[in-house]
């Protein structure tokens, strides 16, 4: 369930293209709750005939999942998996709503190399893809895609928005949560800043080129 947080857009050619951080959220109120872990529900054995050893801890047992879905032939047990986010950003076409690309897990496998994954997040959204900015620097254009969980951002160039190209991971305060770009035309230095603004300890942080 991708349930972006945060959107952008931008049209290259004649096409728009959505950029969409995947952060997810779950339901869970006092009155209703969807949320329920791997190794607390009862999995299809014809479907998943391993499901002693995926319901483990240690695999995928403390995984969150909702409720709401997965049950397709409506028997009480769980046919498919729905998790929560996609831990991605993705891309897509605006005219025909096809997902162009998505980045699967590769914020959450360089966050471990940069050391900053929270491995207490493992089971919920990973490094939680927050928000996403889009700004033009010398003749390209690059997408910002912050995450909470990471204190991070991390930059791609997408002048060609099918093939997004990783560039740079920039460390932020704690849980980034507003991203700006501000482009060199309306800086007050002349040069592109990227403003991050931090829920978890109140900081911001400004980049610049």
């Amino acid at each position: 369930m991708y349930q972006p947080d945060g959107i952008a857009v931008l049209t290259q050619g004649n096409a728009p293209f959505i950029y969409t951080a995947n952060e997810g959220d779950s339901r869970d109120y006092s009155g209703f709750s969807e949320v329920k872990r791997i190794k607390d529900i009862v999995l299809d054995p014809v479907v998943f005939p391993d499901f002693e050893f995926l319901q483990k801890k240690s695999n995928l047992g403390r995984l969150n999942i909702t409720t709401t879905l997965g049950d397709k032939d409506n028997d009480g047990d769980y046919d498919e998996l729905y998790s929560y986010g996609a831990r991605s950003f993705s891309i897509w076409n605006g005219h025909s709503g096809k997902q162009m690309y998505d980045s699967g897990d590769f914020l959450d496998k360089t966050a471990v190399v940069e050391g900053s994954y929270d491995d207490g997040r493992s089971d919920d959204k990973g490094v939680e893809a927050e928000g996403v900015v889009i700004g033009r620097i010398a003749n390209k254009n690059l997408l910002f895609v912050g995450m909470e969980r990471a204190d991070a951002v991390a930059v791609y160039d997408i002048t060609n928005p099918v093939k997004p190209k990783y560039l740079q991971w920039l460390k932020t305060g704690d849980a980034p949560e507003g991203i700006l770009f501000i482009s060199a035309e309306d800086s007050p230095n002349g040069k592109s800043i990227l403003v991050v603004s931090s829920e978890g300890d109140g900081f911001i942080t400004v980049f610049s080129n």
